[in-house]
């Protein structure tokens, strides 16, 4: 049954995976802008360093959370993800944007991410999906208002001050978040390693993992070069391919939510799935996108399938066939997205240097995208039929 004595808080989401997600509107501006000299591979090592330690710092916050040091952890990274984004004001160097942007504000948010995520999956049930998927509205929107914001700004006020009014906004959400989700110290339980081995032999589990890989190999590359396809393939100006963004991310929002509406009838690792293979198609549509009222199109069909990608693995993992052993979710979902995250670091690097924005040819790593979301999809199948035949069992009983 499911509990109500937490507050779903979307701050750490908003954050975090917020920043993150408008990342395409910074990739545009370094390329054009800030990092001139740098080619897109090198730029979007930035969002990809970000990426992948959001996720992979999980593999030391999760079995930390499982000890009870939620308050910590929570408080450590919303103060580093705040100082990361006013060292970013400050740069004007490539070395200096990795260092802020890509390696503080990707630690501090994974320090906070999991912890908060945990939260969520511990206190909710039957509704964790939907509850997971309220919390990363605070994503959705963010990555709408950031992208929005910078494109307003920037202009006006140049890109230091641009940078830091969106800080401000991400030190009252810390606060806030700090004051809901510290009002009660984390449940402690028994000293552990922060590696489940016993998780690499359980072939579910493990299939899972590697599926994200798959996925997070591909998720980020529309996110990072939408902006640049837009204004090169399809000749927009630079503020719409700003706004681009924001459509695919305020689509994503209902992704996030909607198709959890459902989880009473149809298992969430099957509407995954099912997510995964619409985004294998998404990338290879992406080819045929060549004007501007289809890849408006495009971009929605694009968000809504990416939101389910965001929420679904967090819900996901805590299925007693994933994961048999409550006490130690924290350490599977951070052994989960810290097996994945080798995926974000990868995946828009080897996309940059795919692409060739001199002649606007997106084509390698549309179809390199849409491979692995297919390999995602196969790898993901024995999964699937694992926690439908353990809920099926369950309700003979």
């Amino acid at each position: 049954m499911a509990t109500n004595t937490v507050t779903v808080d979307p701050g750490p989401k908003l954050m975090n995976r917020g920043l993150l997600a408008s990342y395409g509107a910074f990739q545009e501006y370094y390329q054009t802008v800030l990092l001139i000299s740098q080619s897109p591979s090198s730029i979007s090592w930035v969002g990809s360093v970000q990426a992948t330690l959001i996720v992979m710092v999980g593999v030391v916050t999760g079995p930390l959370v499982d000890l009870g040091y939620l308050r910590v952890l929570i408080t450590v990274g919303m103060t580093l993800v705040v100082f990361g984004i006013m060292m970013t004001s400050l740069a004007t160097q490539y070395y200096q944007v990795l260092l802020a942007q890509g390696f503080c504000i990707g630690i501090g948010g994974g320090i906070a991410y999991i912890p908060a995520m945990v939260v969520i999956s511990s206190n909710f049930t039957t509704k964790r999906p939907i509850a997971i998927g309220c919390a990363a509205i605070g994503s959705s929107v963010g990555s709408v208002v950031f992208p929005i914001m910078f494109r307003q700004l920037q202009p006006r006020i140049g890109f230091p001050w641009t940078v830091r009014s969106i800080g401000f906004i991400n030190l009252i959400l810390g606060l806030l978040s700090i004051l809901i989700l510290c009002r009660k110290p984390g449940k402690k339980s028994r000293a552990r390693s922060m590696i489940e081995w016993r998780a690499f032999s359980d072939l579910p589990f493990m299939l899972f993992s590697i599926s994200l890989t798959c996925v997070m190999l591909a998720y980020y590359i529309p996110l990072f070069y939408v902006p640049s396809y837009a204004r090169t393939r399809l000749h927009t100006t630079r503020s719409l391919s700003f706004y681009l963004v924001a459509i695919i991310n305020g689509a994503s929002a209902f992704g996030r939510v909607v198709p959890y509406l459902l989880s009473a009838y149809i298992a969430p690792i099957a509407i995954l799935c099912l997510a995964i293979a619409g985004c294998a198609l998404a990338m290879f549509t992406w080819i045929a996108a060549t004007n501007l009222p289809g890849f408006i199109v495009w971009a929605c069909y694009w968000g809504f399938l990416s939101g389910v990608l965001v929420t679904a693995p967090t819900a996901i993992i805590g299925h007693p066939a994933l994961c048999p052993d409550a006490n130690y979710l924290g350490t599977r979902m951070g052994m989960m997205w810290g097996i994945s995250s080798l995926g974000s670091l990868v995946g828009t690097p080897i996309a940059g240097a795919l692409v060739d924005l001199s002649q606007a040819n997106f084509l390698r790593a549309q179809v390199f995208a849409g491979c692995l979301m297919a390999g995602g999809v196969m790898l993901q199948l024995w999964p699937v039929l694992v926690v439908i035949k353990h809920d099926r069992s369950n309700r003979k009983r």
